[in-house]
């Protein structure tokens, strides 16, 4: 008897071992908060105003975090002005998340809510503002956006991945060298099945390679007529 019940106490351990490996392991709770930059954080060649302005929008990020399957449009203040994103394309999973004054280094502090949320699809264009820095050469520029995708990818290895390349100015500042240069090397990146590179700049230059002057309310940031051509140039991008 005693033989017996030492037996079953055994089987009666091994069946409980068994059951606690087959519970599943829980997710573990993430702080949100850690996904966005720290309200001190200093980026590099941002002006005054801009890190007073990236650091409002990190907050506002905060209270509409991206969900996971969303579309989403990162960069400065062209992608910025162009307001809801999901109006225009009629879709409310496509967020915008552009910062006006910012510069490639910002976006890439900037990268951990797309790593935890994976959207479908990211659309970048970003890299103007570096441009205004001539200390900042074309290959910074490129290997920075280079470096965004590659971090993406990493992290959220099934999101679809746009890079569109620096728009003209109608002013040439920066200059439209040092565009074309950045947009050389970005049009050479080899697309994959997670990465396409959309040509915005040539869709928005004229004969001399500067802006479409009814594209552009200043030289550099778009008219409405600018946005709806954005959207006309992406949209089978953003629907597919």
């Amino acid at each position: 008897m005693k033989t017996f019940i030492i037996a079953a106490l055994f089987f009666l351990s091994l069946t409980s071992c068994s059951s606690q490996s087959d519970m599943p392991t829980p997710t573990p709770v993430i702080d949100t908060n850690t996904l966005y930059p720290s309200p001190s954080i200093v980026i590099p060649y941002h002006t005054d105003w801009t890190k007073t302005h990236y650091i409002e929008k990190i907050a506002e990020f905060k209270t509409n975090p991206l969900q996971t399957g969303d579309i989403v449009f990162i960069g400065n203040s062209i992608t910025e002005q162009g307001g809801d994103w999901g109006q225009r394309f009629n879709n409310p999973k496509i967020k915008n998340r552009g910062i006006a004054g910012d510069v490639t280094a910002g976006v890439l502090n900037r990268l951990a809510e797309i790593y935890h949320y994976k959207p479908k699809k990211v659309f970048i264009k970003i890299g103007i503002n570096d441009l205004f820095h001539n200390e900042l050469t074309p290959e910074y520029v490129a290997n920075n956006i280079k470096l965004i995708v590659d971090k993406i990818h990493l992290e959220s290895p099934t999101t679809k991945i746009y890079v569109q390349t620096i728009l003209p100015t109608a002013n040439n500042n920066p200059s439209k060298e040092r565009i074309a240069a950045t947009n050389t090397i970005l049009k050479a990146m080899t697309p994959t099945n997670y990465l396409q590179i959309i040509d915005l700049h040539s869709r928005f230059a004229d004969k001399n390679d500067l802006m479409i002057a009814s594209y552009t309310n200043d030289g550099l940031h778009l008219t409405e007529l600018g946005y709806l051509a954005w959207q006309y140039y992406i949209i089978e991008f953003v629907n597919n």
